[in-house]
């Protein structure tokens, strides 16, 4: 079983990496970028021998309390 956790910053938590880009890209004449963000995609592939609902707590536990900070992330779990 896989699972793949995308991880990204929140709306309205300052990302300065994706600001200066942002920035490099204006003064390089691209033009019309609103918003530039990044997300990072985790992926978790179980043994054969854990059940389907055991990987699902445990995916959902990594991500939430290892790739992710609560306080400035948002994530998402899918099943590959």
């Amino acid at each position: 079983m896989k699972y793949s956790v995308q991880v990204k910053i929140k709306d309205g938590v300052l990302d300065p990496e994706m600001e200066t880009l942002q920035r490099l890209l204006r003064r390089s004449g691209v033009k019309g970028i609103r918003q530039l963000t990044h997300t990072q995609q985790f992926v978790l592939e179980f043994d054969d021998q854990v059940d389907a609902t055991e990987a699902e707590r445990v995916a959902r536990t990594v991500a939430g309390d290892v790739l992710a900070n609560p306080e400035i992330h948002d994530w998402t779990l899918d099943v590959l």
